[in-house]
């Protein structure tokens, strides 16, 4: 039930980024975008996405309360007594207004269209930062923060997603960079800004290294990780892409924005994870409680003590892996302007995630 909840969590978040960047890609000139289609069977099944897989942790807890109340009670105590089923209450009825909207407006006739389909889409996301962590713990600041949070990766991410996978040719390509580029940099500040924020709701940045011992910073420390490769990805597709299309009209730029989702979908798997964890606002509590990660445990096989916490200690294999992630990273980027396929691209991060993940991993001790 963990591993489908969190990638219904993943797919979650491309339903929100899709729809998002549907309606702001709709008001940008034709000039200034390549040819984008997005049938409005999918942008209706993203509206229906967003209800659906939003009720995947209200089912994992109506199915464990269930032995104990019973399923009609279960129901109602969940969807009418706790935040997260409020809120899902709220998506659904605002995922079938959206869903009605998408079938019944003709985007091609109606000005406003774009306008009222983002307004609706951030109605969708007020209520994800109702029900997140971060509003659970400070309802104002949590609940802002969330939303600026999800909104600059929604606006992020769905142009990628909606350029590289939904783009009918590769006209205007260089035009479309020039603000694109502008945007995706602000919405990484605000990301990065309000991600930060979001990580003291929960820890103190300093033990950081602390949560690797639980299963929320070792989602937490891949997410990290990704995210690397992620702003490689974003140079390579915004300013290299730029020379590169001077220099050869001709080549193609789609298969590289689609890798750059797929390491964005691996990113919204683990967000999806650490949704379903507990956070580690007190880490002593979880240690005893849950014990440590699986994954810590590879590398640990001491007592297991509450009172325990990280060092990070770089030793000769620990510095070898570190310099060798480093190298795949380089080779990612030079795979581009090399003009290799994109598959040996995606390669080079895996073995960056490898590499980097043991670095980090085996220069830890237990004190």
């Amino acid at each position: 039930m963990f591993f489908l909840t969190v990638i219904s969590q993943g797919l979650l978040y491309s339903c929100f980024a899709l729809l998002m960047a549907y309606f702001i890609s709709s008001l940008v000139p034709s000039d200034r975008k390549p040819n984008l289609f997005v049938p409005k069977a999918i942008r209706l099944m993203a509206a229906v996405g967003i209800a659906l897989f939003s009720f995947m942790p209200i089912l994992q807890l109506v199915l464990y309360l269930i032995q104990d109340y019973g399923l009609g009670q279960a129901l109602q105590s969940v969807l009418l007594t706790f935040e997260v089923g409020k809120s899902w209450v709220y998506t659904f009825v605002m995922s079938i207004i959206l869903s009605l909207f998408i079938l019944l407006i003709n985007d091609k006739k109606h000005k406003g269209y774009s306008l009222v389909g983002i307004g609706l889409v951030m109605m969708l996301i007020f209520g994800l930062g109702w029900s997140s962590h971060a509003s659970s713990i400070d309802p104002v600041k949590g609940f802002v923060v969330h939303t600026l949070h999800f909104t600059a990766v929604s606006v992020w991410v769905g142009l990628v997603l909606v350029v590289g996978w939904f783009s009918q040719n590769t006209a205007n390509w260089i035009r479309f960079l020039k603000w694109f580029h502008v945007t995706a940099i602000c919405c990484f500040i605000v990301t990065l800004l309000s991600g930060l924020l979001l990580m003291q709701f929960v820890m103190d940045w300093q033990d950081y290294p602390d949560t690797w011992m639980v299963s929320y910073g070792q989602s937490l420390l891949l997410k990290h990780l990704l995210i690397i490769p992620l702003t490689g990805y974003a140079f390579m597709n915004g300013i290299l892409m730029k020379k590169k299309l001077k220099n050869a009209p001709e080549f193609d730029p789609r298969p590289w924005t689609k890798v750059e989702f797929v390491i964005i979908l691996l990113i919204f798997t683990a967000t999806g994870a650490l949704s379903q964890q507990s956070p580690p606002s007190n880490l002593a509590s979880i240690i005893g409680l849950e014990g440590l990660s699986p994954l810590f445990t590879l590398f640990y096989e001491g007592p297991l003590n509450t009172d325990m916490s990280v060092e990070l200690v770089f030793g000769v294999n620990s510095l070898l892996l570190g310099i060798l992630a480093i190298l795949f990273f380089v080779l990612n980027i030079v795979s581009f302007m090399k003009k290799m396929p994109p598959l040996f691209s995606f390669l080079m991060v895996s073995f960056f995630m490898l590499s980097g993940y043991l670095a980090l991993l085996l220069s830890v001790r237990v004190v």
